[in-house]
């Protein structure tokens, strides 16, 4: 018969098909009947029609001491088809929440080195479209040595792409730096000590970098989530200072 893998598709085993299918054209029979038409032992018979009946294709008509066994109209397909999709309905919400909480789980990557941290930078100037803004506590204690850890083009392309930042860092930092269009800076008051533990973080698109100059470390963390709860706090600061 064609067609007959739709049954499959439909979670019927082949013993399952083949019995469905022997009582559609027999009509009710007995298991030893059935047996004798399908060529399925008894025992197979018997653990198969379990399925079929919860599934509704296979009922039982008692007739004196015998059971008889016949197929339910296949019109019974479409209603296991129906069922089906309505589950389907039922746990695609339930997926799509697992699937997008995966999405949401931050991606934090351990950078070592020069390269390590010169790579933060790299993917700085990269992700970031024209005219977008990132933010930066600056605390390079010796700024010429932050320096080394830029890419070569990495300078060109901030400017050529017009990236706008926003900066915080000490009183000392600030002074060294020259006034430009896409940059705008605010210093923490000299009685803190915050910029003597010489990390940098940035905050671009939806990542968080923190800079450790003093072990050449680096840790990107990657959620929009934590990226805009960082920028809020410091714009907050930022607006403050």
């Amino acid at each position: 018969m064609k067609n007959v893998n739709i049954l499959e598709k439909l979670g019927l085993t082949s013993n399952e098909q083949a019995i469905y299918l022997a009582l559609i054209k027999s009509g009710p029979i007995t298991i030893s009947n059935l047996s004798e038409l399908t060529g399925i032992h008894r025992p197979l018979i018997y653990k198969a029609l379990p399925s079929l009946r919860e599934s509704g294709l296979v009922t039982i008509t008692p007739k004196g001491k015998q059971k008889l066994y016949n197929a339910e109209s296949p019109a019974k397909l479409k209603l296991l088809v129906e069922n089906l999709s309505q589950e389907i309905d039922n746990l695609v919400p339930q997926l799509k929440s697992v699937y997008q909480s995966r999405e949401q789980r931050p991606i934090v990557k351990f950078l070592e080195g020069e390269k390590g941290i010169m790579s933060v930078f790299e993917d700085l100037v990269s992700l970031l479209k024209k005219g977008d803004i990132y933010y930066r506590y600056s605390s390079a204690k010796d700024a010429a040595r932050g320096l080394t850890y830029l890419p070569t083009h990495y300078q060109r392309m901030r400017d050529r792409k017009q990236l706008e930042r926003f900066v915080i860092t000490s009183e000392v930092r600030a002074k060294e730096k020259k006034p430009q269009l896409e940059l705008a800076v605010k210093m923490i008051p000299a009685d803190y000590d915050l910029f003597d533990y010489d990390i940098t973080q940035i905050i671009y698109g939806n990542k968080v970098a923190f800079i450790d100059y003093n072990t050449e470390t680096a840790i990107l963390i990657e959620n929009k989530v934590i990226a805009e709860f960082q920028k809020k706090i410091f714009k907050l600061l930022y607006n403050k200072l």
